[in-house]
């Protein structure tokens, strides 16, 4: 069993955090269980019928056995997630209870892209009301780590690391995409239409020859089972091409609204938690540090209007 001890660390971003989708289930506990043996989480989560000698684990514990959280569908686990922030210090997440700060939780947590479980038990440092699209979980919930195994703890270690190469990876080329813009913003923009220009291009030029082999198709179908002529042919094929047009531009027009409401959604629930995350970085930061930040964003806007433009 290891212990997972972050309350002397006042700055909690010394463990990098990311953004993930998981399957998570908790349970409210007593604050002495907390301390009581790792080993037991598979009996308390994973068998009901508990033996004599976990009783005492299973009458504090079993009344809200695997609670569900946003998500996840107890009869459907392949659809079963929930976006989380994570790291090897803590975890955040949507609910619908409003714990208390000081509540103690023994969480289980799936991690999705590496279908790997992890235990632990955690300690609430904050509950407040989550973003107001969450309107069926409208809490956020914060919970520091202060019990998990060794191999579970090395485990979510590794999978942070991995997660955080990726995406330095892609903040990388971002970066790098964005530097070229602006110092070059001629070259990028006339590449990137270009490259757009030619795609659209060949696009249309295959949904061409794919229409034009189908209406062909269709002529000599229709011609060979009706024994029809040249202008009863294309009369038939225009109306079929001309209904089956209708039937797709009727069946996106029924979907559009509630994709464009689901990506709305998305989008604002995105920005909102970039937008929690920078502020929550700028508070722990100290006043050093928040210097040190503006005058490298005032050097960086100032380099680029004196030289870049």
């Amino acid at each position: 069993m290891g212990m997972v001890g972050m309350a002397g660390n006042k700055n909690r971003r010394a463990s990098f955090r990311i953004y993930d989708e998981v399957s998570l289930f908790y349970n409210k506990i007593d604050e002495e269980l907390a301390t009581e043996p790792t080993s037991e989480f598979d009996n308390t989560f994973n068998n009901p019928a508990l033996t004599s000698g976990t009783e005492r684990t299973s009458a504090r514990l079993l009344s809200n056995l695997q609670k569900r959280l946003p998500g996840f569908r107890a009869q459907d686990t392949e659809h079963a997630t929930l976006n989380v922030n994570i790291s090897a210090s803590g975890i955040a997440f949507t609910s619908e209870d409003a714990l208390q700060e000081g509540d103690f939780l023994l969480i289980k947590i799936l991690l999705l892209s590496s279908m790997a479980v992890i235990m632990a038990y955690c300690k609430v440092i904050y509950c407040k009301n989550s973003n107001p699209y969450e309107n069926q979980y409208p809490y956020l919930v914060g919970a520091q780590f202060i019990n998990m195994q060794d191999a579970d703890r090395e485990l979510l270690t590794t999978y942070v690391d991995k997660k955080r190469l990726q995406q330095n990876w892609v903040r990388g080329l971002m970066l790098v995409a964005a530097v070229s813009a602006i110092l070059v913003p001629d070259v990028v923009f006339g590449s990137l239409f270009e490259v757009l220009h030619f795609l659209l291009e060949h696009l249309l030029e295959l949904c061409h020859l794919a229409f034009e082999f189908v209406e062909s198709a269709l002529d000599h179908l229709i011609e060979h089972l009706f024994h029809t002529d040249l202008q009863q042919t294309q009369a038939i094929v225009f109306y079929i091409l001309f209904s089956v047009a209708l039937y797709v531009i009727y069946a996106i027009g029924k979907r559009l609204p509630s994709f464009y409401k689901r990506c709305k959604n998305s989008l604002i629930s995105y920005v909102l938690r970039k937008k929690s995350s920078l502020l929550y970085y700028w508070h722990e930061q100290s006043m050093t540090n928040k210097i040190k930040l503006a005058l490298i964003g005032v050097a960086v806007i100032s380099g680029y209007i004196l030289f870049g433009m």
